[in-house]
């Protein structure tokens, strides 16, 4: 279900980015293109609901073979995503 809702809200550019989100894409020279192909096409690895602020949702994709993961939540229970931080994980 949460794969799917993502996908929903990439496809009709309802979402959002936070500056913390740009900055760490910057920092592993990663693209909003980059970012939105792993929301379309990665697995939700992870749901993390222990915030306050709502559940975050962790989507794990691959670029290039390197393995990078997208930290996303739902705002206040509306169709907008918000994308928290973007990071390559490192093994």
């Amino acid at each position: 279900m949460s794969e799917k809702r993502i996908r929903q809200a990439v496809k009709r550019n309802e979402y959002e980015f936070s500056m913390h989100a740009l900055e760490e894409m910057d920092n592993d020279n990663l693209t909003a293109e980059n970012v939105r192909d792993i929301l379309l096409y990665g697995e939700v690895v992870a749901e993390l609901t222990d915030d306050p602020r709502g559940t975050r949702l962790v989507v794990q994709g691959i670029l290039t073979k390197v393995k990078v993961e997208v930290v996303c939540r739902f705002l206040n229970l509306s169709r907008w995503l918000r994308i928290i931080t973007v990071y390559i994980v490192e093994e």
